[in-house]
């Protein structure tokens, strides 16, 4: 009998706000979570989409998913509200700092511009030639200062990340800056370019593997850890 294994990968950042209730950080958990992360330099593990952070000029919204995937902010109608389209691609290894980790309290939801996602954890990163903050969105669901590191780790690492990047093929290389998919990538290739699936259906006997991003927009198909297809094709 074939045994096929499912796996579903929950990275918190790809479930939606309006799903799910904003968890309680204790305050020890927050100043953990500052004392341990904030200062950090890490680079990108996965390329990036970075632009418009909605309505706050004064920021940059940074992101594995396409802008128009992310479900963020919403209406009083419970209708999505995409941000800006993006402006530039940062590609893995790309150098950041951790300056920030900010959770929603009641006084800083209200300071925060009211078209953002306002009850959301950011983290704020620093970019050498950028004036303007990056923001990483973090999920509501997120309750420990672990947590926290493990979400995170998703799309930053501590490594030297761009070693696994520049010892890609010319052509891979290329597409995974700009996120983009080519036939034959191995499976870190494909996470490096598309960002790290919600599921994974993984057939051993056949050396079989279905990806799937969040909403089954995106789909991935390998064999053998080589990519055979994907949907979009574009």
């Amino acid at each position: 009998m074939r045994r096929v294994l499912l796996l579903v990968l929950v990275p918190a950042s790809l479930v939606s706000a309006s799903c799910y209730p904003r968890a309680s950080v204790p305050d020890t958990e927050r100043t953990l979570a500052s004392r341990e992360l904030e200062g950090q330099r890490r680079t990108t593990k996965v390329a990036l989409h970075v632009g418009p952070f909605f309505g706050d000029g004064s920021k940059l919204l940074a992101s594995d998913q396409p802008f128009e995937e992310l479900d963020l902010l919403q209406t009083a109608a419970q209708e999505k509200i995409t941000p800006p389209r993006a402006e530039r691609i940062l590609p893995p290894g790309t150098p950041v700092r951790v300056e920030k980790i900010e959770f929603p309290t009641g006084w800083l939801i209200a300071k925060r511009v009211v078209m953002t996602p306002r009850y959301h954890p950011w983290v704020y990163l620093s970019l050498a030639g950028e004036q303007r903050p990056l923001v990483l969105v973090l999920p509501q669901t997120l309750a420990t200062a672990e947590d926290v590191r493990v979400e995170l780790e998703r799309t930053l690492g501590l490594g030297d990340t761009a070693a696994a990047y520049l010892a890609l093929p010319d052509a891979q290389r290329a597409a995974v800056a700009r996120k983009q998919l080519v036939e034959g990538m191995a499976p870190q290739a494909v996470e490096m370019a598309w960002g790290y699936p919600e599921k994974k259906i993984i057939d051993r006997p056949a050396r079989t593997e279905a990806w799937t991003w969040p909403g089954e927009r995106r789909r991935a198909f390998l064999e053998n850890d080589k990519l055979l297809r994907w949907e979009p094709t574009r």
